[in-house]
């Protein structure tokens, strides 16, 4: 078994070939001029060479680490040949002193981007490459949710409770201890043990000690899927892990690599029958690396063991009063009674204290006794996780009147645990369930409603995204953690299955429950969530989904490509409007049976799947208003043929294409559907072209080509799109021209342009533009739009200013 953790030797080579140069400086005459060049090259290149190791360590791109290793290997080896010529055999010094100067220019050419990056240190300027190694970044990690990311989440800015501080000093000073150990966190469900060790992952003196930190949640436990996860994470090509021998192999090789440096690996909720899991953690010989584990339940093999108890009553007075606080002088402070009358309602649980106090915030004191009256009803001693949970649940029940709280948070249970959900996913599901407005703006409060109840965190992976005036959210994810999708969960599964309104199933292998197989009569659910392992390969049962609005189909793979067939029952599920097909594994898959799509559709979305275009062009989807295409590989082949995407699609509004790196250009094809309004084509760096038709498309209002690295010029038909509102070209890198007839665009009024560093001429048509509110841009661009203000008053330019920093590669 062979694993490629490549990058080390990239620095060995450089150090080897700049001692050797600065050697031959000192002491050797011959060649002086060139070897002087080459050496002041180096020194440019010397303080961030370990980055470069870095960033591609994190891009997974070893080849690309071969390939400036053999250039430093080349150069030593010149440079030692040039050292054995004689001085006075001038043919062959001319020869050399030329090999060398074209050696130094090389080097250039291969490390531009970093040594522009130093300019932009002293210049104070973040220029253009680096937004391409940013990207790449961001399509690797944690801002996608198929694959995941191990990071630590992020921590409550405060702790509440002696005790729980108490406990945070204590494990904290057990991380720091010299040697090799397994520290358990274990506390009831509610009590705040991940929200400690969430804390503790960035507590500075935790993170100045441990280069390496790992963050898994593990309840079901699936060792290939985590130890493939932790390899990525720390940036090295992924590999198929066929069984979980192999898993733990990979596991120590990986540990052997990275535990040169202290590793800190987090195992968050993990139940009491996985004790052999955690075992297969263990490895004894690595000096300092620290598992901690928080469960339910205590682990008698494994010491030191930290308990958590719910706060104590004045512990849990004080939380309350801290989360319940407003700026609001026309609210009267609640009375130091009815506080704790609502602590003892919540049993001294953190979690439902911190839910309990949003929904109270800015109400005043007959609202307070109204629910505190509820919650009481049935009042009795918490003893197991049910009556936690229904504990909780009772306090969630009309929050403050409004029912939809509660359905959309039971709607977030119908992803995976433990995943970044798109928001974009979650508006595709709302607006169809719930009739919301097309673009989603309702369902976005929505879920920012959720994130501020504590019911659901928010996660923005793209800085300045709250500039997103055209309502995309594509760098919006949501996270649903542990006890509350438990809680969502349970409340979901309420009920005959026939009557419910929400169908939530977790298929592991080949096993359907018993009541799949003897349906009688038809199900009542609008949202259907299913979701399977990697061993799923059963076709599929039948199941009649008369009232079926929504269905998400969850699926994972450990092999390198997986055949994945949507379900027969589909094609007979009449009222079915979104269709969310996720795969979540680190491989795509390819997705066959297509022909089942049925003509109501009116919003599909495929993430992490080879998509068939060929196939689809055959489709009769005439209902479809949106489709997205994240993370897919695209069949380039496929649009080569005659593939009839406007016949497919003719009603299509917006398509979205975000992270598909093989993707080029589109068909053609596209710009004969009339009715499409929006066009997304963002983070796909190959990408380097649109139609030349595209002024056909003239009902177009926004088009997003933000991150196409590898565009370099938009068509001169793109004048004719006389209804466009919104462009956004930014971080478009090799970018260097508008076409004159971009002043045409007489209803365009914002542009963003930020971080299109080549593109240094605007062209004069850009003064009929006279709809133009707002230009978003960088501060040397501004310069480019400060005179147009007289021409179009109402311009507002908003320059965006990065710090040149690195701290985003390390996050």
């Amino acid at each position: 078994m062979s694993v490629d953790f490549a990058g080390a030797a990239l620095r060995t080579a450089f150090s080897e070939l700049f001692s050797l140069v600065k050697d031959v400086v000192r002491t050797v005459a011959a060649f002086g001029p060139q070897v002087k060049k080459i050496k002041s090259t180096l020194s440019k290149i010397d303080p961030i060479i370990a980055e470069i190791d870095e960033y591609n360590k994190r891009l997974c791109r070893p080849r690309e680490l071969g390939t400036l290793k053999d250039l430093m290997d080349k150069g030593r080896g010149l440079v030692n040949k040039c050292l054995r010529i004689h001085p006075l055999n001038l043919c062959k010094k001319y020869m050399h002193s030329n090999k060398l100067t074209e050696f130094d220019a090389e080097v250039l050419r291969e490390f531009q981007i970093y040594i522009q990056l130093l300019d932009a240190r002293k210049n104070g300027e973040m220029l253009w490459e680096i937004r391409e190694v940013k990207e790449l970044i961001h399509s690797l990690q944690s801002g996608l949710g198929a694959s995941g990311n191990l990071a630590a989440p992020e921590a409550p800015d405060f702790i509440v409770g002696s005790e729980v501080e108490e406990s945070f000093r204590k494990i904290k000073d057990q991380l720091l201890e010299e040697g090799v150990s397994v520290i358990v966190v274990t506390a009831p469900p509610g009590c705040g043990k991940t929200v400690l060790v969430k804390k503790l992952c960035h507590d500075v003196d935790i993170k100045g000690k441990f280069r390496h930190i790992m963050f898994v949640h593990v309840k079901e436990p699936n060792l290939r899927d985590i130890v493939q996860k932790m390899i990525q994470q720390n940036g090295f090509a992924v590999p198929v892990i066929e069984t979980e021998d192999d898993a733990v192999q990979y596991l120590q090789l990986l540990l052997q690599k990275i535990g040169q440096n202290p590793v800190l690996l987090v195992l968050d909720d993990v139940w009491t029958e996985s004790q052999s899991f955690l075992d297969k953690f263990k490895f004894s010989k690595l000096k300092d690396y620290k598992i901690v584990v928080t469960s339910r339940h205590e682990f008698p093999t494994y010491s030191p063991v930290n308990h958590l108890n719910p706060l104590t009553h004045g512990d849990a007075l004080e939380l309350l009063r801290r989360t319940v606080t407003v700026d609001d002088s026309s609210v009267d402070p609640p009375d130091e009674k009815l506080l704790d009358q609502i602590v003892k309602s919540c049993k001294g649980l953190p979690w439902a204290l911190t839910v309990v106090a949003k929904s109270l915030q800015g109400k005043d004191r007959s609202f307070w006794i109204e629910k505190l009256n509820i919650w009481s009803e049935g009042h009795s001693r918490v003893n197991t996780d049910i009556d936690i949970l229904n504990c909780l649940k009772k306090h969630l029940d009309n929050l403050d009147g409004d029912s939809s709280i509660m359905e959309r948070f039971m709607d977030l249970g119908s992803f995976p645990e433990d995943r970044k959900i798109p928001a974009t996913a979650l508006t595709d599901m709302w607006v169809e369930l719930y009739k919301l407005d097309f673009d989603g703006v309702r369902a976005i409060a929505d879920l920012h409603d959720l994130v501020y109840r504590n019911l659901a965190d928010l996660i923005v992976t793209r800085r300045n995204s709250s500039d997103d005036d055209d309502k995309s959210y594509s760098s919006h994810y949501v996270m649903q953690y542990g006890l509350l999708r438990e809680l969502a969960i349970m409340e979901c599964n309420q009920g005959e299955v026939e009557k419910r309104e929400r169908l939530i199933l977790q298929l592991t292998e080949n096993s359907f429950p018993d009541w799949w197989s003897k349906q009688q009569q038809p199900l009542g659910a609008r949202l259907v969530s299913i979701s399977t392992d990697g061993t799923f390969s059963t076709p599929w049962p039948n199941l009649e989904l008369p009232k079926a609005e929504a269905l998400i189909l969850n699926f994972s793979t450990n092999m390198e490509t997986k055949t994945y067939v949507l379900p027969e029952f589909i094609e007979k599920a009449d009222k079915l409007k979104a269709l969310i097909v996720t795969n979540y594994s680190l491989f795509s898959a390819e997705l066959n049976n297509f022909h089942v799509i049925g003509s109501n559709l009116k919003r599909i979305r495929l993430e992490r799947i080879i998509v068939p275009l060929l196939s689809m062009g055959k489709l009769h989807l005439h209902g479809l208003q949106k489709i997205s295409f994240c993370m897919c590989e695209i069949n380039q082949a496929s649009m080569l043929n005659d593939v009839k995407i406007s016949d497919a699609m003719p009603n299509l509004l917006e398509l979205d294409i975000e992270y598909c790196n093989n993707l080029v250009t589109l068909p053609d094809d596209i710009c004969r559907i009339k009715f499409l309004r929006k066009l997304n084509i963002t983070n796909c760096h190959n990408f380097s072209a649109l139609p030349e038709q595209i002024g056909q498309l003239v009902s177009l209002e926004v088009v997003r080509l933000d991150s196409c690295t590898n565009l370099s010029q938009l068509p001169d038909s793109i004048g004719s799109l006389q209804n466009l509102r919104f462009l956004d070209i930014s971080d478009c890198l090799n970018l260097s021209t508008l076409p004159d007839e971009v002043g045409q665009m007489i209803s365009l009024t914002r542009i963003n342009m930020r971080g299109c560093m080549r593109l240094s001429v605007l062209p004069p048509s850009i003064v009929k533009l006279t709809s133009l509110r707002k230009v978003i841009c960088d501060k040397e661009k501004a310069v480019t739009w400060w005179p147009l203000k007289e021409s179009l008053n109402s311009l507002q330019i908003e320059v965006v200013e990065e710090e040149p920093n690195l701290d985003w590669l390390r996050d």
